[in-house]
């Protein structure tokens, strides 16, 4: 199974939220990941997810001191994937 990081870029590839965007908020265990959007997804109410059905990406955030300190909010989350994912998209095949 991939090692997913908090932070990292990931694709949902099966569902209804097919082909979007989310941050690793945290891994569960081997199996699922936690991921957040800001938007429909918010740190409050996180996505449980198989790591199976996510494309990951080599980018990612720092959110470790952020998630220590619990001053990560919606509003960064939503700017860290807009950095993330510019408005063209990002090619398939980066991994």
């Amino acid at each position: 199974m991939v090692e997913l990081q908090p932070g990292q870029l990931v694709r949902s590839l099966a569902g209804r939220d097919k082909g979007k965007h989310y941050l690793v908020l945290r891994e569960m265990d081997h199996k699922y990941v936690f991921l957040v959007d800001g938007r429909s997804r918010p740190l409050d109410r996180p996505k449980k997810k198989n790591k199976a059905h996510l494309q990951p990406y080599e980018r990612r955030t720092d959110l470790g001191e952020l998630l220590e300190t619990k001053s990560l909010s919606d509003s960064q989350v939503i700017e860290f994937l807009k950095n993330l994912v510019p408005e063209t998209g990002i090619p398939e095949k980066e991994v």
